[in-house]
């Protein structure tokens, strides 16, 4: 049954799924430890059931978490959106839990053999917390939902469908390359939000590990060009041969280091990135909205 005597943590909070998921969260009548680096150091109650607490509280060791003003409201849930480390620190602290929904990404799989050395590492560190965090359940006999999104929208903050809405605000212009005909599942965070709140809520809890797409599968170029129609500006899609583009994102990423971009995610303009989450769908009688986004997809929703 939930209410507010069923506590769930929530680790990155502050993060594009956390806008979404505290609300939807409170509104279901879950009494709610926000874990955020952004949150104060000292735990606060912002609203009735909501009270934030900085993740930097957690201690290095493994398991352990001291002095942070967390064991007075020990979880019955967790719901990780920041980094698996720190779901597994939970899991191996609590053991009174008695579900888990943890988000990583669909990048796990698509990016894994990736030609920029940098981004398989990090794909196969995202993995190794993954097994971790599975291993660490598993023993335990906790459900966990280990759920692997598309490309997330839906306030701004991501860095991919937003990086597309910013070029075309700034310049006018979306740049692509050539036919940009790989296939795409962009996924809105509050349907995401949604998911995870009928994970917590369902009957049985589910133990697996899937995909979470999007409800529409269309070409980068169809994505970009949905994005362009939104603008009050006219934006044009300019193709461009894919290494002459790879060409310039490299050199971009010289002058302006730390934005991300690499020559890869411009040769995966033209690869298919889809899934098949169709048993998610059946198991939650969950169904995403299509990709139609609208300006305020792109703005950081308050909520009180």
């Amino acid at each position: 049954m939930v209410g507010k005597d069923t506590v769930v943590w929530v680790t990155g909070a502050s993060s594009q799924l956390g806008v979404f998921l505290l609300p939807r969260l409170r509104e279901a009548g879950f009494s709610l430890t926000a874990l955020s680096r952004q949150a104060p150091m000292e735990p606060i109650e912002v609203a009735d059931g909501i009270r934030w607490v900085n993740s930097a509280r957690l201690a290095g060791g493994e398991g352990q978490v001291e002095g942070s003003g967390l064991d007075d409201l020990a979880p019955h849930h967790l719901l990780s959106c920041g980094p698996l480390q720190i779901a597994l620190r939970l899991v191996l602290r609590h053991a009174g839990l008695q579900r888990v929904v943890a988000f990583s990404s669909s990048s796990v799989l698509s990016k894994a053999a990736s030609a920029d050395r940098a981004e398989r590492r990090r794909m196969a560190a995202m993995a190794a917390d993954e097994e971790a965090l599975m291993s660490a359940c598993a023993e335990r006999g906790l459900p966990l939902l280990l759920l692997r999104p598309t490309l997330i929208y839906g306030c701004g903050l991501d860095g991919n469908v937003s990086l597309l809405a910013g070029l075309a605000r700034r310049f006018g212009v979306i740049p692509l390359a050539g036919s940009a005909t790989g296939l795409r599942q962009p996924v809105h965070a509050d349907d995401l939000a949604q998911l995870a709140v009928k994970a917590l809520r369902s009957a049985q809890p589910l133990d697996a590990v899937s995909p979470a797409c999007g409800g529409d599968t269309l070409s980068y170029r169809e994505m970009a060009a949905r994005i362009a129609a939104l603008q009050r500006r006219s934006v044009r899609l300019l193709s461009l041969p894919e290494g002459l583009l790879a060409l310039l994102v490299r050199i971009a990423a010289v002058l302006k280091p730390g934005t991300g971009a690499n020559a890869e995610m411009v040769r995966r303009q033209n690869r298919d990135l889809v899934f098949d989450d169709s048993a998610l769908w059946l198991a939650l009688d969950w169904t995403p909205r299509p990709f139609e986004p609208r300006p305020g997809d792109f703005e950081v929703p308050g909520y009180a």
